[in-house]
């Protein structure tokens, strides 16, 4: 039985791997010679070491240029969530004719993907003969690499170490920032993390870091474009000169007004660069000895200290607590926990504490609180000593001790329980009145129930009851056990699994399709769409989506017995959805869209292929 769960399980796992990472191929179907055009391999995971394939006649461009993209919903209180990751290559083809392009491969999870292929027409250039459009495309060129090898004067980003303070005292908290300044640039991403320092030296907290958000800053005369892409809060840990190591970004970012795509849009070419922070040094001073107090907490900063006590006067056996709420600005997550005196015959337990602040520029500002508890076992009359606390004064330049008053302590004798006990001990848990939920364990003789009382059901040996008991678990494990083999035969064959899944992940685009329809975004529409239809006729048909043409789709068709009408339709739906995609600026009526999609999903259906 453990053997086939686990080989369930295992197909499962396979089944469900090979349905959930989607990596897609999509580009023009058709080109003019001589002019640059975008292919993009889309992937719904993380992923990396993507390899193209060979395209003998292409010219790269520029690429691979990667995003990522990734959405969150929540509808009637479900979770949904979406990723992409984009490669997107930029080429160029001098020579018509019809291209084949063969699939691309990725990894994901230690697993390899490939896309679908595609097939693309490069058709001539409309105006002039050939011999002067190949000379027109040289001089194109030529004037085009002139433009790429002159804008990156034009273009200027960099990277400066921002420090908040650079002379400092031990404990003394201070803020490192990475600024990126940029001009001449646009879509200005941070693509990766090559190098980051080790800090040493230095105690390290993490601020929140959050997405790119330029503004205007004027530096050296000039004004730049400015975004914070890392901030790291530091405590210097000892004394003298510490150098913080240069730091090491990649971005990617486009030079604008490049060129012009076969749609008469400018676009501009997508440029990866690996940026250097440089080094910096922060000059760290020893806190002064002179007038050190013994019970030095470790506290550089400015707090202050308020003490709350429960009660002074209460019965032994009862708890007593004592707060302290200790706020101010500076390096809170390191003040040591002050100590309390209690006085002897008290049950001491461990204090808790409770951080509550954020971090700052200068440091960690907030209230840090810690409740002590203990309870007195003897009655009388006792004296809790002061509690101190000592730290640095950063804005004074010297020591500064906090403390409490002292307290009197009145300690009553204990309350008897109700029966006739005293309360004797506690839990090291936090202390609360127990009333009636605690029974004692009867340790004498049990009396014979008498004739005709009541007696607690039971299960007799032998009785129908007894026989339920051991087969109705064995029946139900040989339903489970011939369930499990139908299952197993039934998601054998992972190409029948795709046949019957084909029309439920097509409802499921759908319904996505129709959330981006509402939402107003036309290119994710779009996408989708095609993403729907041809999943569906991939499942359908068990042709991979890499040898998926609209040709094959045709023909597969028609061998099915579908009329050619609802092939036609098919394909134009294919064919507009692609050309959407393509030509932002074209309007289309996008429900019209959705209506046509969802009805000939419908018709395949009927038609059972």
């Amino acid at each position: 039985m453990r053997k086939q769960v686990a080989i369930i399980l295992l197909l499962l796992a396979a089944t469900c791997a090979t349905w959930a990472v989607d990596f897609r191929a999509v580009g023009p179907s058709q080109v003019p010679a001589n002019q640059p055009f975008q292919i993009q391999y889309i992937i719904d995971e993380k992923a990396d070491d993507i390899q193209p394939p060979s395209m003998p006649g292409f010219e790269l461009l520029a690429g691979p240029f990667t995003s990522t993209s990734s959405s969150f919903s929540f509808v009637n209180g479900k979770r949904t969530s979406t990723y992409q990751k984009t490669f997107t290559y930029t080429y160029l083809v001098s020579k018509p004719g019809t291209y084949n392009i063969g699939a691309a491969t990725i990894t994901s999870g230690g697993r390899k993907y490939r896309s679908n292929g595609l097939k693309i027409t490069v058709v001539k250039e409309e105006s002039g003969s050939q011999p002067q459009a190949s000379s027109s495309s040289r001089e194109e060129r030529q004037e085009r690499a002139s433009r790429r090898e002159e804008r990156p004067q034009e273009t200027s980003i960099f990277i400066r170490t921002i420090l908040s303070k650079s002379h400092v005292r031990e404990q003394e908290p201070l803020t490192l920032s990475y600024k990126l300044y940029f001009i001449g640039a646009d879509n200005v991403q941070l693509a990766g993390v090559t190098k980051m320092p080790d800090f040493t030296g230095f105690l390290k907290q993490e601020s929140d870091n959050e997405p790119l958000q330029a503004h205007i800053e004027t530096y050296n005369g000039r004004q730049y474009n400015v975004a914070t892409i890392y901030k790291v809060l530091l405590y210097p840990q000892h004394s003298g000169e510490i150098q913080i190591t240069p730091a090491t970004f990649e971005v990617v970012y486009t030079i604008p007004g490049a060129g012009q795509d076969p749609f008469g849009q400018l676009y501009g070419y997508q440029a990866h660069k690996t940026l250097k922070a440089p080094a910096v040094t922060v000059n760290v001073d020893g806190l002064p000895q002179e007038n050190k107090p013994k019970q030095f907490s470790g506290g550089v900063g400015h707090f202050t200290m308020t003490p709350t006590i429960s009660a002074t006067e209460l019965s032994a056996n009862e708890p007593i607590t004592l707060r302290l709420d200790i706020t101010g600005k500076g390096n809170m997550k390191l003040i040591k926990t002050p100590e309390v005196n209690w006085p002897e015959g008290f049950d001491v337990y461990d204090p808790k504490v409770n951080n509550s602040y954020q971090n700052t520029d200068s440091g960690s500002t907030g209230t840090k609180s810690i409740e002590y508890m203990a309870i007195p076992r003897e009655p009388g009359d006792y004296t809790l000593p002061p509690v101190t606390l000592s730290y640095y004064d950063s804005e004074t330049g010297d020591y500064r001790t906090l403390t409490t008053p002292s307290y009197q302590l009145h300690i009553k004798r204990a309350q008897k329980t109700q029966d006739g006990g005293q309360v004797s001990d506690y839990s090291q848990e936090d202390i609360k009145q127990l009333a009636t939920d605690i029974r004692y364990i009867h340790t004498d003789e049990l009396q014979e129930a008498a004739d005709g009382a009541a007696r607690p059901s039971s299960v007799r040996t032998g009785t129908a009851a007894w026989w339920a008991c051991y087969l109705v678990p064995l029946l139900i494990a040989i339903i489970m056990l011939i369930l499990l083999r139908k299952y197993i035969r039934e998601n054998a064959d992972l190409t029948q699994v795709r046949y019957r899944r084909a029309n439920k992940v097509a409802r499921r685009r759908l319904k996505s399709a129709k959330q981006l329809l509402e939402a107003g975004q036309a290119a994710a529409f779009y996408e989708e769409i095609e993403r729907a239809a041809v999943s569906y006729l991939s499942d359908r048909l068990t042709i991979p989506t890499a040898e998926l043409t609209k040709e094959t789709i045709g023909e597969q068709l028609r061998s099915r017995g579908v009329a050619d009408e609802l092939i036609r339709e098919t394909q134009d739906v294919l064919s507009e959805a692609e050309f959407a995609r393509y030509a932002p600026s074209s309007q289309q009526d996008l429900p019209a869209m959705y209506s046509r999609t969802e009805a000939l999903i419908n018709h395949l259906e009927d038609q059972k292929i």
